[in-house]
């Protein structure tokens, strides 16, 4: 079994429990992917993922494709 980290990513767009399920949905297919939290107040995106499996870019491009674009920190 791989290691796991978590990012925490800031996205815009964030809003009602339609778009929660569809960001869960999608990310949670994706190989590596643990398990996805999302803060609405926070606007933020709580993913843990095993990095040897799945990189963070790829998980921000995921997001804008879906159409909650993450902030550039």
């Amino acid at each position: 079994m791989g290691r796991t980290t978590r990012a925490a990513i800031r996205v815009g767009g964030l809003k009602g429990r339609e778009g929660l399920k569809e960001i869960e949905h999608n990310l949670i297919q994706i190989d590596g992917v643990k398990e996805v939290q999302i803060s609405l107040p926070e606007s933020t995106v709580n993913i843990e993922y095993d990095p040897g499996v799945i990189r963070e870019e790829y998980l921000k491009r995921t997001l804008n494709s879906l159409g909650y674009s993450p902030y550039v920190d």
